[in-house]
């Protein structure tokens, strides 16, 4: 995990065959079949500039014959395999992005309108070091901050 990592790095949401061929890559790697719904996803992931939702993923990749459940249970499975990371919400629902290798970051959600920023880099030295201390091995996390965004916080003002 990249802790001085720039987003101004232009490494996110701009479709980069090299994304979508490491993942097709960690698929085969897994023993996961590769279908054209699959493939379809990964394609609306890989050019995504923020976590969608199943539904906006199904929405995009769809061409009529895809349908939402194929689309939760694919999700699920990118998801176990660690192709895609699934950013939990704080009302039960999910979004889904597509991992890249030695990349990651969090995000700051919106309580208000949704939206969703990207935040600099991972700090987490500290605390998987914390862990490890305590016998933990294969450490990974899921961190996402809500607050409410500037337009909202304008708007309230302005009411």
């Amino acid at each position: 995990m990249s802790q001085g990592h720039r987003h101004d790095d232009d490494c996110c949401g701009e479709g980069s065959p090299d994304r979508i061929g490491n993942a097709l890559l960690k698929m085969k790697e897994k023993a996961m079949r590769i279908t054209k719904p699959r493939k379809a996803m990964l394609k609306v992931l890989a050019m995504a500039t923020r976590p969608l939702s199943a539904e906006e993923i199904h929405a995009q990749a769809g061409d009529g014959t895809l349908d939402l459940v194929t689309v939760y249970r694919s999700l699920g499975a990118l998801d176990e395999a660690g192709i895609v990371q699934r950013h939990p919400l704080e009302r039960g629902r999910s979004l889904y992005a597509l991992v890249s290798p030695n990349h990651h970051h969090h995000h700051v959600i919106c309580r208000r309108c949704g939206r969703i920023d990207r935040l600099p880099g991972c700090d987490n030295a500290r605390i998987e070091s914390a862990a490890r201390s305590k016998g933990y091995s294969d450490l990974t996390h899921i961190m996402e901050i809500y607050g409410i965004c500037p337009d909202c916080a304008n708007h309230s003002a302005h009411a």
